[in-house]
């Protein structure tokens, strides 16, 4: 999922309260989405004339140009999550401008606004419109559910994933994919060479216990760019399915809202709070 994934099993935080876990869940499965354009267009399968020649350094480079004139987006995108804090679907819409904000509203259907999050270099929120009250907690909570940094956090909306440059890195082939594994065996990332795109990406216990499985399905060209328009993630330790479908996206907005716009009556809830009460 990203370029500066650490290479240790995935920390989990204590646990939530029901309500706030399952939003809180819903807003971070969009971590690593992708996107697509409303016009459906197939994508190349012709291999290049290298494969499967290519160096790690190769491959990475020919994976990174493609967000190099990206500065953010917006979205429209279904949401579906199966774990033991949340089940359901929800419309979502999306804004997200690089190494910055990402804000999301979450309606489970008739129009209704259930919630909205943002999450911040340093910060998260998610305001639970239904009971009215806002989780909020440091960025440190979120990377502790989810691995990431900033610019990682782009790279996933969007399903430019970046294998990290690593010399150490074991690199494969067969007839079709390059495959990059890490030296213990904790990480793999599938590239597809003749999109230039991870389109699997496989965390591990050095045991060989599957912790985190991502997905990257039905490239679409948007503006010139391949990218996923759908993501499957699962977490089989956590018993936690959870899929993105993108129907539209528009790339390099001229203008952004990052509003929660919060009821003056709603409660704040530190997130510190929830963990230690087990709630």
């Amino acid at each position: 999922m990203s370029p500066s994934l650490p290479s240790s099993p995935l920390a989990r935080p204590a646990s939530w309260a029901r309500a706030g876990a399952g939003l809180l869940l819903v807003a971070l499965v969009v971590v690593a989405a992708g996107c697509g354009g409303t016009r459906r267009v197939a994508p190349p399968t012709a291999l290049p004339e290298a494969f499967p020649n290519h160096t790690i350094d190769q491959i990475h480079a020919q994976i990174a140009q493609a967000a190099d004139t990206l500065t953010g987006f917006s979205a429209r995108a279904r949401l579906s999550i199966n774990s033991p804090a949340q089940k359901g679907s929800f419309s979502s819409s999306i804004q997200h401008r690089r190494a910055d904000s990402l804000y999301m509203s979450l309606s489970p259907g008739l129009g209704i606004e259930a919630a909205r999050a943002l999450i911040t270099p340093d910060s998260f929120f998610v305001y639970d419109r239904i009971n009215s009250r806002v989780i909020y907690g440091d960025f440190a909570l979120v990377t502790a559910f989810f691995p990431i940094s900033g610019e990682d956090l782009f790279q996933n909306m969007l399903g430019l994933v970046q294998p990290p440059r690593d010399p150490t890195w074991a690199l494969t082939n067969d007839s079709t994919y390059y495959y990059l594994r890490a030296p213990d065996g904790t990480e793999r990332y599938t590239i597809d060479p003749a999109l230039w795109r991870v389109v699997r990406y496989e965390q591990r216990r050095p045991d060989g216990t599957l912790l985190e499985d991502r997905a990257y399905l039905e490239f679409d060209q948007f503006e010139g760019l391949f990218l996923p328009r759908r993501l499957v993630l699962r977490r089989p330790e956590d018993a936690s399915t959870a899929s993105i479908y993108y129907r539209d996206v528009n790339l390099n907005p001229r203008s952004y809202r990052f509003a929660l716009d919060v009821r003056s009556s709603a409660t704040w809830i530190p997130a510190e709070t929830l963990q230690e009460s087990g709630d």
